[in-house]
């Protein structure tokens, strides 16, 4: 003995919705929040085989700047969270450092700093040098 699966589950049967408007089809479970065809009037924002046509101009623009936007945000976002990370880890980093170690670092650091300070005074020397120059009035 076969039982259907209606049956045996002990659903109830499906139900239909007909209208009395000849232009729409039973449909299972369809209510009034069914889109409608309208006879005789053309809508506007649907092409003669009932599909809708494209987005106006206007919408499409709002929604392309919206997507750009979220994407730039994104970006921005995403690129400070790194650069975020990258920093704390450089400063786990240097907690972990023995003292000798960040003596040693100090020390390099000195030393760059020292070879900026003596190429910033020889070019300054060189501009008193040209001014000198330029206030005995003679030209280089």
């Amino acid at each position: 003995m076969s039982r259907s699966p209606q049956t045996l589950l002990r659903l109830p049967p499906k139900r239909t919705f007909t209208t009395s408007a000849p232009h729409l089809k039973s449909q299972p479970y369809s209510n009034s929040s069914t889109r409608r065809q309208t006879q005789g009037k053309a809508d506007p924002k649907s092409t003669t085989d009932g599909k809708p046509g494209p987005a106006p101009r206007w919408k499409r623009l709002i929604w392309t700047g919206a997507f750009a936007a979220t994407a730039f945000t994104g970006s921005i976002y995403g690129a400070g969270l790194k650069t975020q990370r990258e920093w704390n880890e450089e400063k786990q980093k240097v907690q972990e450092l023995t003292t000798d170690e960040k003596v040693a670092m100090l020390e390099n650091s000195k030393g760059e700093l020292w070879k900026q300070k003596v190429s910033l005074e020889q070019k300054l020397g060189e501009v008193r040098r040209r001014m000198e120059k330029e206030e005995e009035g003679v030209p280089k």
